[in-house]
This record gives C-alpha cells, structure tokens and sequence, in this order.
C-alpha cells in the first residue's frame, strides 16, 4: 500500500513508519514529533490521523489515506470530532493544566466516525509541570481508542516520565536544493520571488533555518521586514569591528537596535542574528566544510574572518549573550545596548 504523505518534503522515512506502523496496527499509544516550527509536524499530525480513520485503509490498491474518503476529507478540513487540537489561550505563554484536564474528561467519551480519538497538543514543550503531571495520568492507562500526537521543538521540559511512554521522533529539514525544488514545484508565488529576489530569498530561507513552512510564513508576512533589518543590523556591527570602526559607527548601530520599551522581544531577536553570524565566523574558522546559517556568501565570510581570533569572536559571543540574557531579565533596554556596545569596542 502507497502511503499518501507526499507533501512531508525530507521525511520520506517517518511516513513510511506510520504507514506501516497503521498498516499493521503497531501503532504506540502517543508520540512526540520533535522538529522547528514550519518542518511538518501538523500535516503529518493531520495525515496520520486521516491515515488511522480513513475508510479505504484495508484497500490494499488506495494510497493510505485515501484523502477522499469522508473521514478523510472531515480531519484534513479541521472539522473531524474525533480529531482534537489542544492548544495555549492566545495570551498565555504556557500550556496549562486546565486544557490538559479537558482531555482527561473528553478521553472517556467513545469516538464518533471512527475507531480512533486523536488528541494533538500544539506547543507541548510549553507545557507546566503541573498540565505535564496531569497529562501523565491519562497517559499511563489510556483508552484502546485513544492516540496522543505531542508537537514539540525541544523536549528540554518535558518529564521523563512521559518520554518514557511517548517515543520522541524527529522531522528533519530538506537540503537548501531539496527546499528550492520543492517550493518552485509546489508553489508558483515562491518561484518567482526566488527568480525575482534571489538574495532576499536567500536571506530568509537562512533565517527560517532550512523549514519549508517557516520560509513560506516568512515570505508571506509582515515579519519578513523585520528579520531582514536584523540581519542587516547584524551584519552592520560584525563589519564595523572587523573594519575597526565601531568607535564611529556607534551612534548609528545603537540607533539601529529598537528602542521601544514594548519591543524587548525585538531586540532579543537582533541580538539572535549577531550571535548566528559569530557562529558563523567561528565554524569557518574551525571547519573544512562549514554550513552557514546568517552569511549568505562563504568566501566574503572566510574574508571577513580573517579580521578576527576565534578568542576575539567568543569574546563577541559571550558579550552578546550576557545582553540577550539582560534584557530577558527585564534589564532597562537603552542601558543594556549601549552597555553591550561598549563593551565590543
């Protein structure tokens, strides 16, 4: 049987394991999918549950899942009762113990249209130790009919406990010629952007890390312009200490870095940018074969390193941190700037 997870670009062998997996009912109880936000975790989430419901599974000529069957079409739409998205309210920074005591509750109610309940938590790795704790009890003796699909971009918080029951498996990011392919073929918008702008492109599909999903929310949002000015910001104050200007070039940097008591974030994300491009600079310094992820061209940035020590640029590196930390702190932002400037002359 075909398996019909095709738009999970770089993750051929994942599918292939639920499909099989579904195929011959070895499926686990709950799953962790680990990957960056825009790598695939949702459509697969969705495709597995299509998969485990889909009216034509035991049709060894039908693509598992069909995809056009009526269960199908209800959880790849959104609107299937026995597919249930848990989630953070909009305004809360954590996942708490009050959606996870939902499930608790609703888990005991049979499946509508299909032999399974599929519950996928967004955002797991938020979850408080006390949801966790919660979650953990339903975890420990769930229904036959219950599947748990745990979304998560690092596992750091999550109780071994429950990783003990739910094996972590990781979605991978394609190749940047792998990436490029994919969005020309699939997506006529992105083609010509990448035709048109092609080192803007470049700029994002570095920023995105190489995720497909990622790079496409990039491409269309209002964020784009804002990485694309950190970058610039970052790639501004690594030339000036390399060139030794920064003496001169410090009133136009500190003004470049955002000054909005409301826009803490902002900042924290700038400061992200220089410590990628001091990644950079050092890994080129200490790699045959580097990858980059902030410099867009290997030989300026195998030039631009030769300006420093891999002493000089850990110097950078830790300065940069120690402001990033500041300012997570809640550390007076104009202060920490000009502090964290200072300190790099």
């Amino acid at each position: 049987m075909k398996n019909n997870f095709s738009n999970i670009i770089a993750n051929d062998e994942l599918c292939s394991y639920f499909a099989k997996a579904i195929e011959f009912s070895s499926l686990s109880h709950a799953y962790i999918l680990l990957g960056a936000k825009g790598t695939g975790k949702h459509t697969l989430a969705r495709l597995v549950s299509a998969a485990l419901s889909c009216e034509n599974k035991d049709d060894e000529n039908a693509s598992l899942p069909c995809l056009e069957c009526n269960n199908c079409q209800k959880i790849m739409n959104g609107i299937s009762p026995d597919v249930i998205y848990v989630s953070r309210e909009e305004d809360k920074a954590t996942l708490g113990v009050e959606s996870i005591r939902f499930i608790k509750d609703d888990v005991a109610f049979f499946p509508n249209d299909s032999d399974f309940k599929i519950y996928i938590i967004e955002d797991a790795h938020t979850m408080t130790a006390q949801a966790q704790n919660a979650f953990l009890l339903t975890l420990e003796e769930p229904p036959k009919y219950a599947i748990f699909i745990l979304l998560c971009e690092h596992t750091e918080n999550i109780l071994e406990t429950i990783k003990s029951r739910a094996p972590i498996l990781r979605m991978k990011t394609p190749q940047r010629d792998e990436a490029v392919e994919f969005l020309k073929s699939n997506y006529p918008s992105v083609r010509t952007f990448i035709n048109n702008s092609p080192n803007e492109f470049e700029q994002i599909y570095l920023a995105s890390g190489g995720s497909i999903g990622r790079i496409l929310d990039l491409i269309n949002s209002s964020e784009k312009k804002q990485i694309l000015q950190n970058r610039e910001l970052a790639q501004k104050l690594i030339e000036s200490i390399a060139h030794n200007r920064l003496s001169s070039d410090f009133a136009e940097i500190s003004t470049m870095f955002s000054q909005k008591r409301d826009e803490r974030e902002k900042i924290v994300a700038q400061l992200s940018e220089i410590q990628g491009a001091i990644r950079d600079l050092i890994t080129i310094k200490k790699s045959d074969e580097p990858r980059l992820i902030f410099f867009t061209d290997a030989k300026y940035t195998e030039e631009l390193s030769y300006s420093f020590s891999v002493k000089k640029l850990i110097q950078i590196a830790e300065s940069t941190e120690k402001a990033r930390l500041a300012l997570l702190r809640n550390a007076n932002i104009k202060l920490t700037v000009i502090n964290y400037l200072s300190e790099l002359i």
